[in-house]
Order: structure tokens, then C-alpha cells, then sequence
């Protein structure tokens, strides 16, 4: 099944968490770090999603520990990358009410590897459906993947920092 691109909107992230059941939980968009009073205002701050711009460089070892009780799910899914920084957010802190479905998946996908839970996303219906409803609307649908990028064309990708276990 196909998954969609979505805006980098924080009302767009804000709603699809909503949407698969998560409760308390609002997406914020931040332009600086260096205001510690505002930062202050935000808080609880669950973790940080970055949109960097995509290069075509060897994948790296992303994890620099390993630790079972880590919820990471490799991205294998093209255009899953929001909703997958989202869920590393939302799976790995036990302060946020994910809901019944986000339990049910994590719970499912338990003792499976990190490729394995990426490519259990794809069967998770709920989430694609509700990460499909936030597909910008555009008069005619040109598909291009990250591999068949051109030079020059501007491919972004997001990326999610946590905290957890004091790392």
C-alpha cells in the first residue's frame, strides 16, 4: 500500500497523533533553541523532529546503543518518515497516552527487529489511513521517489531526537 507525502505542518502532526488515539499531545513548531524562556512555555517536550534535507549517502547506524526496550522502526515505507519520527516520539515515553491502536502495535510488533516492525507499518492500516488523509491536494500527482531524484530537486527527510534512558 501507498503512503503519501504530508506537509511538515504542525497542525497536520498534531491532528494524525490525535487521529490514531493519542491523547494530551500537541505538535509545536520551534525556530530556535536559544530561548530558554520559550522552551519553558513548551514544556513537557516529549522530543524534537528535525526536517533535513535528504542526501544520497550510504544509510548509517542511526542507533549508537542497542537497548530492547526501544521502540525504533526502520524506515522501509517511501513517504513514512513524518509518521515514523512521530511514532519514535510517542512509542518511547511512557508519560504519553498512545492510545489503544499505538498499544496494540507496539505490543504486536514486541520482539521483532527494527526492519521487521518498518515493514509492519505498512500493515497497519489505521495509521496509513490516517497519515493518507493529510495528502496535500494538487491538481495532477507526479510520484517521485528519493532514488529517482534528479540533482538540484529539493528531497527532505524527517528525522526524531528523544530522550531516553539518560541518553
Amino acid at each position: 500500500m501507498d503512503w503519501c507525502t504530508i506537509e511538515s505542518d504542525p497542525g497536520v502532526f498534531s491532528d494524525l497523533i490525535s487521529g490514531v488515539g493519542v491523547k494530551g499531545v500537541a505538535v509545536e513548531e520551534i525556530y530556535s533553541l536559544e530561548d530558554p524562556e520559550y522552551l519553558t512555555q513548551l514544556k513537557p517536550i516529549y522530543g524534537f523532529i528535525f526536517l533535513f534535507r535528504w542526501t544520497k549517502e550510504q544509510p548509517r547506524d542511526c542507533l549508537k546503543f542497542y537497548d530492547e526496550d526501544l521502540f525504533f522502526a526502520r524506515q522501509v515505507i517511501h513517504n513514512a518518515c513524518a509518521t515514523q519520527a512521530l511514532l519514535s516520539v510517542l512509542m518511547n515515553n511512557p508519560e504519553i497516552e498512545i492510545g489503544e491502536e499505538l498499544n496494540k502495535f507496539k505490543d504486536f510488533t514486541l520482539q521483532m527487529d527494527s526492519y521487521m516492525k518498518g515493514e509492519s507499518l505498512n500493515y497497519f492500516d489505521v495509521l496509513r489511513n490516517v497519515h493518507n488523509s493529510y495528502a496535500r491536494s494538487e491538481p495532477f500527482f507526479f510520484e517521485k521517489s528519493k532514488k529517482e531524484a534528479k540533482d538540484g530537486d529539493d528531497v527532505f527527510h524527517f528525522i526524531s531526537y528523544i530522550p531516553f534512558k539518560g541518553h
